[in-house]
């Protein structure tokens, strides 16, 4: 009997011993560490001379939540080293309810500056980013192009252009789907990238009549705390049902970033902070 109670404790102090450094793993260590996801997107519709564009994108940066100084430096270092095209962020710049100071736009405003692009560099409010009075402000200085219910249309190396299409947050904004697709020809469709920040917007999709080719999103963090064989633990209701890194539905390709920063559950694992690389490439 003696024996048995002696077992038994050991395995509860064991118990205690692994939960305990999971929780901190997950605090101090899962929150920091940047990676790159790199994904080659084929599609036999993309023009020929976007063969070999790269793009980078990232989301959710959540400044000042687990991301200092330090990781945003890195962060814009790791972009660069990529020699992007484009660069699209999809929302959610500060975590919510920080009171940025002067010199913490200024910083934010010098390091987005110095991500360089070839095409350019475009992004979209998440639902955070209307906290944030300066936002707009900090992504145009930064020489970021917000797209708000709004379209661009692009050229690379020769007259075949895409369309890149960048929806706000569903959560804090109206979704304008008409407005923002007014290009579209469905007789004459061009290869169509889609901006969004959560996974609700998609909604407004499927329910209009247009098509695109790759949409890109955020918001989830991918769930922050990601367990096998059950995948990710904090998921809101404005993820909907797209919330985990890839998903494919008919002709689109969708990928939801798992972000860098983290929000009301400051916890990562399995999850590390992470940027996207999209290689494009045309099939002959």
């Amino acid at each position: 009997m003696e024996q048995k109670r002696h077992t038994f404790l050991n395995i509860v102090i064991l118990v205690i011993v692994i939960i305990t450094a999971l929780f901190l793993y997950a605090k101090y260590i899962g929150v920091k560490g940047l990676i790159v996801k790199e994904y080659r997107i084929q599609n036999n519709s993309l023009p020929s001379n976007f063969s070999g564009v790269k793009i980078v994108h990232f989301s959710d940066l959540l400044y000042k939540s687990t991301v200092t100084n330090d990781d945003v430096v890195k962060l814009i270092d790791k972009i660069n080293l990529y020699k992007p095209d484009i660069v699209v962020f999809t929302g959610d710049l500060v975590n919510k309810n920080i009171k940025l100071k002067e010199k913490d736009k200024l910083f934010l405003i010098e390091q987005l500056s110095n991500i360089t692009a070839t095409i350019g560099k475009y992004a979209i409010c998440g639902d955070y980013d209307y906290y944030l009075k300066d936002y707009e402000n900090i992504m145009t200085e930064s020489g970021f192009t917000i797209l708000d219910n709004n379209y661009e249309e692009l050229y690379y190396k020769a007259n075949e252009s895409i369309y890149l299409v960048g929806l706000p947050s569903s959560k804090k904004s109206t979704i304008k789907i008409d407005e923002s697709f007014k290009f579209y020809d469905v007789n004459n469709r061009k290869w169509t990238i889609l901006l969004i920040h959560d996974g609700n917007t998609i909604k407004y999709l499927d329910n209009s009549d247009y098509e695109v080719d790759l949409i890109l999103g955020g918001h989830s963090l991918n769930g922050s705390v990601v367990l096998p064989y059950y995948g990710g633990l904090f998921i809101d209701k404005y993820s909907y049902k797209y919330y985990d890194a890839y998903y494919q539905k008919g002709i689109t390709d969708i990928y939801i970033s798992s972000g860098i920063g983290t929000n009301n559950y400051k916890y990562r694992f399995n999850n590390k902070p992470s940027i996207n690389v999209y290689r494009l490439k045309a099939q002959s």
